[in-house]
C-alpha cells in the first residue's frame, strides 16, 4: 500500500546555526572518506559502482547533502562523475560545507531541497540522497523534480527515510535492524529501495 512521507514540522525548517554545528560535529566522529563504515553509505557506493560500470555518470547530484563534504568526495570517488552537485537548503549547512572547500575538486554546493533543486532541466545523470527523504513535504512534487533534472535514463540511489521509521517497518515484520540491511517500500507506483541506518551509527556516540 502506497504511503505518503510527512515529515514533523520541527524537522522541516532550516537548522540554525547550534544544530548545524551539532550535527557536523556528530557526522565528523564516525564517516571519513578514506574510512567509509556506515552500513547505509556503504551499500550507496555499491550501488553507484554498479551502476557505473553500465552507464556513464558525466553529472551528478546530491539532495540534502548537509555540511560534510566529504560525502560529495565519496560520491565523487564512487561514480566516477565530472561534477558533483550538492543541493542543501540550510545556509548554516551549506557554510559549513564550504569550509571543507577544496579549490581543484568539481564540487559545487547550492541552495535548494527536494521540491525546488534549483539544478537545470534534464542535466544530471544520477541523483543520490542520504537521509533526506523524511524532510519531503509532498512525495509526489518531490518525485516529479528528480523526473525534471535527470537525464533521459538516469537514475536514483535514495538512502532511507528517517531511521526511526526505517526500525519500525523491519519491527513490524519481525526483523532486527542490522545497519545496511536492504529495506524496500511501495511508494505510488515505485519500489523505492534504501537501507537501514541506526541514528546511533548516524550521529555518533556522545
Amino acid at each position: 500500500m502506497p504511503f505518503e512521507i510527512q515529515a514533523p514540522e520541527e524537522k522541516r525548517g532550516p537548522y540554525t546555526k547550534e544544530t548545524a554545528e551539532k550535527y557536523t560535529a556528530g557526522q565528523e566522529r564516525f564517516f571519513r572518506v578514506d574510512n567509509v563504515t556506515d552500513g547505509a553509505t556503504v551499500a550507496m557506493t555499491d550501488v553507484i559502482k554498479q551502476i557505473r560500470e553500465t552507464q556513464p555518470i558525466d553529472r551528478l547530484a546530491d539532495i540534502g547533502t548537509g555540511s560534510n563534504r566529504d560525502y560529495l568526495r565519496t560520491w565523487l570517488q564512487s561514480s566516477g562523475a565530472r561534477e558533483v552537485i550538492g543541493v542543501e537548503p540550510s545556509a548554516h549547512m551549506r557554510a559549513l560545507s564550504e569550509k571543507m572547500k577544496r579549490n581543484d575538486e568539481p564540487i559545487t554546493v547550492i541552495e535548494g531541497d527536494w521540491e525546488k533543486t534549483n539544478v537545470p532541466d534534464a542535466s544530471v545523470d544520477l541523483v543520490v540522497s542520504r537521509f533526506s527523504l523524511h524532510h519531503v513535504r509532498d512525495i509526489r512534487t518531490g518525485y516529479a523534480e528528480l523526473a525534471r533534472i535527470l537525464k533521459p535514463g538516469g537514475q536514483t540511489v535514495i538512502s532511507l527515510p528517517h531511521p526511526e521509521y526505517c526500525a519500525a517497518e523491519l519491527l513490524k515484520k519481525d526483523e532486527t535492524p542490522v545497519e545496511g540491511k536492504p529495506m524496500s517500500v511501495q511508494v505510488f507506483d515505485t519500489t523505492l529501495h534504501y537501507y537501514y541506518h541506526g541514528l546511533e551509527s548516524y550521529i555518533g556516540s556522545s
